[in-house]
């Protein structure tokens, strides 16, 4: 038999596209083997849904940033560069477009903007950072890009998971602020006249 995926998208306008074929296979039934799909089947079906869910995500928000924030003007368009955002289910393939500076902002800033670089900033998912910093945290850095390559449909490698641990621990040591090295108030010299805490204290080593 022959199996059709259609991918359906209804636009925040309410417009309902024409469903679209994001996947087939033929499946046929003989062995235990081949009933369902296979892991191959399921991680090509998700990289397709992904890739489309995405470009569509993609474009309407540049659409909806395309006017200046501050007159709302439409700003010209120069063109666009290719960008590759990496997710749990595949890297996705986007054009983002650059937009001319309005000219009611008088010179300040860059000449031109790209509305998908503000919000794909970093071009990795935050989900698939997550699981690759989780993973990673429990096995060897080869070891989690082996596991992750083998039930969802991305290409990762040792290298490309320590650089996104890297970039999840320092956007952690980022928000925790400026280390605090003492939680006790005055000076040494003070802290043995200090009163012994009543109750029990448990330590962990």
């Amino acid at each position: 038999m022959r199996v059709s995926v259609l991918l359906q998208i209804t636009t925040d306008d309410g417009v309902t596209e024409t469903p679209e074929e994001v996947a087939a296979f033929d499946k046929t039934t003989e062995r235990a083997e081949d009933i369902g799909l296979l892991l191959e089947d399921g991680k090509a079906l998700l990289a397709a849904v992904q890739r489309r869910i995405v470009q569509t995500q993609a474009d309407a928000w540049a659409c909806r940033h395309r006017c200046c924030k501050a007159c709302g003007a439409r700003r010209r368009r120069k063109g666009s560069y290719p960008m590759l955002f990496r997710t749990l289910y595949g890297d996705v393939p986007l054009a983002s477009p650059r937009l001319y500076r309005c000219a009611c902002q008088d010179g300040a800033g860059p000449a031109t903007a790209s509305p998908l670089r503000d919000l794909m900033r970093g071009h990795v998912a935050p989900e698939r950072l997550y699981l690759e910093a989780r993973w990673a945290s429990l096995v060897p850095y080869a070891a989690a890009a082996g596991l992750l390559a083998d039930v969802l449909p991305i290409a990762a490698n040792a290298t490309t998971v320590r650089q996104h641990v890297l970039q999840v621990a320092e956007r952690a040591e980022t928000e925790l602020g400026e280390e605090q090295k003492c939680f006790i108030d005055g000076c040494p010299a003070q802290w043995a006249a200090l009163p012994i805490p009543e109750g029990r204290i448990v330590v962990g080593l």
